[in-house]
């Protein structure tokens, strides 16, 4: 398994995982749901990497930049928990996600120049 699907797994039980404690905090079903949908829809996009990985890799991306536009207004109004960890976690996994994409494209640019 490479980085970047430990990197998607982790973020995947850590959406669920956020959405729980959202639910036993506060007692917000909206976050169970919706951290248990966009963690499970990463986990997913995981299982489905082997035969579809652009479009594993588009759907993990568009769920962090989902969760980062959730987010974003209560960050930057300096509430730190728990919207700016979120934000800083999916940005966090978008940045990896576009640092593998680069080093896909470069490793395959090697590849095809090697022949």
């Amino acid at each position: 398994m490479g980085w970047l699907n430990v990197v998607l797994l982790l973020y995947g039980f850590f959406d669920i995982g956020m959405g729980v404690l959202g639910y036993v905090n506060k007692g917000s079903v909206a976050s169970l749901i919706a951290g248990g949908l966009c963690g499970l829809i990463v986990i997913v996009s995981l299982l489905t990497y082997k035969g579809h990985p652009r479009n594993s890799r588009i759907a993990a991306l568009f769920i962090t930049v989902l969760m980062m536009g959730r987010f974003a207004p209560k960050t930057f109004q300096n509430e730190l928990y728990p919207s700016g960890i979120i934000f800083v976690t999916s940005l966090a996994v978008a940045v990896c996600l576009i640092l593998g994409h680069v080093m896909g494209m470069k490793a395959r640019k090697t590849k095809e120049e090697a022949k």
